[in-house]
This record gives C-alpha cells, sequence and structure tokens, in this order.
C-alpha cells in the first residue's frame, strides 16, 4: 500500500498554502476595517450610542437645546384662526402638545385618554391658569370646525384645559411635522400611521421637552417646572 507523505515544505505546494493564508488575512483584516468603520458611522449617527431611532435624538437635542418652534396659522372649531404662537402667549401657560387626526381609532384614541387624564388631574389640582393641553390635528383637508367641534364633544374637552385646531393651511403640513419631529405615512382607507409623544412647549414658543406618551405624569412635572 503507497504511503501518503507530507507535502515537502519546498515543493509547489507550499508557496500556494502561504498565498491563500496570506489572502485569508488580507480578507479578514478588509472586513474588520470595515465593521470598525460601521461602528463609528452608527456611533456617530446614534449620537454616540444613545439613540437609536430619529425620535430618541430628536427627544436627546431637545433636552440638551430647547428649540424654538416655526409659527403657523390654525383653525379651532369655531372656525377662528389664531396663529400658533399667539395661542401659546395666552396667559402666560406651559403647554403640552400632542398631534392628532380626528378620524383615528388607533393612536390617537390613545392619546385623548392620556389627555382626558392629563385633564382631570390639571383641574383637580387648580392648574387652569399655569398648564394647557394642546392637540393639533395635521390633517386639515378632513378635520374641518364640524370635525373639531365633534372631536371635542367626544373626548369632553375643557376649553379652559385643552384645546383642538387644525392648520388653516395644509400648504404648512410638512413644516409643521419637520418642525416637532412628527413622522406620518399613509395607511389604507386613507388614514394614517403616526408617531405620538407630548411636547411640552412654553408660552414664548420654544419646545423644551419630548416624552413618551405613556409618560403623562412626567410630563406634567416637566411642564410645572418650566413656569415662569
Amino acid at each position: 500500500m503507497a504511503k501518503i507523505s507530507s507535502p515537502d515544505p519546498g515543493s509547489d505546494f507550499g508557496p500556494a498554502a502561504a498565498d491563500a493564508s496570506a489572502g485569508l488575512l488580507s480578507t479578514f483584516a478588509a472586513s474588520l476595517a470595515a465593521l470598525l468603520i460601521g461602528l463609528v458611522l452608527i456611533f456617530v449617527a446614534t449620537d454616540g450610542g444613545h439613540a437609536f431611532t430619529t425620535e430618541a435624538l430628536r427627544r436627546g437635542e431637545v433636552e440638551r437645546k430647547p428649540q424654538a418652534i416655526p409659527d403657523f396659522a390654525l383653525q379651532d372649531g369655531a372656525g377662528s384662526s389664531t396663529a400658533l404662537r399667539q395661542l401659546l402667549a395666552e396667559h402666560e401657560k406651559v403647554w403640552i402638545v400632542d398631534f392628532v387626526y380626528t378620524r383615528c381609532q388607533t393612536i390617537c384614541t390613545s392619546l385623548g385618554s392620556v389627555y382626558q387624564q392629563l385633564q382631570q388631574q390639571i383641574q383637580e389640582r387648580g392648574l387652569q391658569d399655569k398648564i394647557g393641553l394642546l392637540s393639533v390635528s395635521f390633517d386639515p383637508a378632513n378635520d374641518d370646525a364640524q370635525a373639531l367641534r365633534d372631536y371635542a364633544s367626544r373626548m369632553r374637552l375643557d376649553p379652559a384645559v385643552w384645546r383642538i385646531a387644525t392648520l388653516a393651511s395644509s400648504g404648512d403640513r410638512r413644516r409643521l411635522l419637520d418642525a416637532f419631529g412628527i413622522m406620518v405615512v399613509p395607511a389604507p382607507l386613507g388614514e394614517f400611521e403616526h408617531n405620538a409623544a407630548l411636547h411640552v412647549v412654553t408660552s414664548d414658543g420654544r419646545m423644551v421637552a419630548i416624552i413618551d406618551y405613556l409618560a403623562p405624569a412626567l410630563a406634567l412635572d416637566t411642564a410645572l417646572a418650566w413656569l415662569p
């Protein structure tokens, strides 16, 4: 039976093996470099690893540096128009602002429930002159004055605490959504999928905090902390 011998290091097989090993090392080094570059980019894009979503990054930015919001013309359930900045300046309140559309049966229903709880707490603590609730519809094409009145009735809004309005001009929609970091995606049957949060805004038009809508107590405490 023939004996199979090990390859002679001096034979042609030796250099081929060396070349293959060198190629593997080169590929590994390139892959490692690409991985490190990717990690660095993720680290930078996620604010040092503290934010892994656009919304979380936005919240961090606002927390570090309150941001002035642009002015927009709004229309209320009476059909009256007012500027957002003018509304915010009323009575020098701090406002908790959310964004809805009145036909929404999903997340907006949850937001409505959260605002009802906040309204009750504000009333019970006698904070009507200090803290206000504002819901802004980003669907002016459908949310006319009657739709706003129906929403107010359905949610039992106390106008001394909770106001609802829609954009007076649909042309301002993109600017509004960008200013507050709201992401809206069309859904079947003319509806929308969108993110939700509680935005704490001072009477001089500065957004000072963005808080998860499932933490209304924190939103109220934050608003109180920003009272003049």
